[in-house]
């Protein structure tokens, strides 16, 4: 019997024209975002493939989200963001499933899902982010902590941080992986990259005694 194919995503921003101007998406306006995000997901992801999408789905109104949610493929599980409304909404969106944060297993490690990076553990540098708070370890740590879990050295996939940012934030930070559009070329990531990333990380950790 096959397994299911499963993916991860976040930080799609639908109906957020500030969005492509932010992370210099290479998209002329929504429309054309849009279409293309929905495009690029649905040559990925099988009809049966089953993808968590990682908070900061949309902004705007619920119809439009409903719209483009519908025309992807597969299972849809949604880790709330900040960006996201209640529950309810999101579910009537189109999701499967709708979740404040979740945990799995690869490579028989445990893998937790948020929208945002653990508490307490560096992730971008704020110091230059508007509405930023001195000794953030990325940006609204303070006031998003409701969106993150506790570091207690596990492997964590996330969002939240748009990477590359400007040169602020990057992909992978030691064992933490954002699967943002913006830092994965605005496609969802398969879960052999992220097992990929977790033999290599261990492989890394035991050669230098970590």
């Amino acid at each position: 019997m096959n397994r299911k194919q499963i993916f991860f995503t976040s930080d799609w921003h639908i109906g957020h024209a500030n969005s492509i101007v932010f992370d210099k998406r290479p998209y002329r306006d929504l429309d054309h975002m849009h279409s293309k995000l929905v495009k690029n997901f649905n040559k990925q992801v099988p009809v049966d493939g089953v993808t968590y999408f990682l908070g900061d789905m949309a902004t705007h109104s619920a119809p439009l989200t409903k719209t483009i949610i519908d025309q992807l493929n597969g299972t849809k599980i949604l880790i709330v963001g900040n960006h996201d409304k209640n529950y309810e909404s999101c579910y009537n969106a189109g999701f499967d499933a709708v979740m404040h944060q979740a945990t799995i297993y690869i490579q028989k490690q445990r893998v937790t899902l948020s929208h945002c990076p653990l508490t307490g553990v560096f992730r971008e540098d704020t110091s230059t982010m508007k509405g930023s708070t001195e000794g953030e370890l990325w940006h609204g740590e303070e006031r998003n902590k409701r969106f993150s879990v506790p570091n207690d050295g596990q492997f964590h996939i996330h969002g939240h941080i748009h990477s590359p940012n400007g040169g602020k934030s990057t992909k992978i930070l030691g064992r933490q992986f954002d699967v943002g559009l913006p830092a994965n070329a605005y496609r969802p990531v398969h879960v052999s990259e992220i097992e990929s990333w977790i033999m290599k990380t261990l492989k890394e950790e035991n050669e230098n005694n970590l």
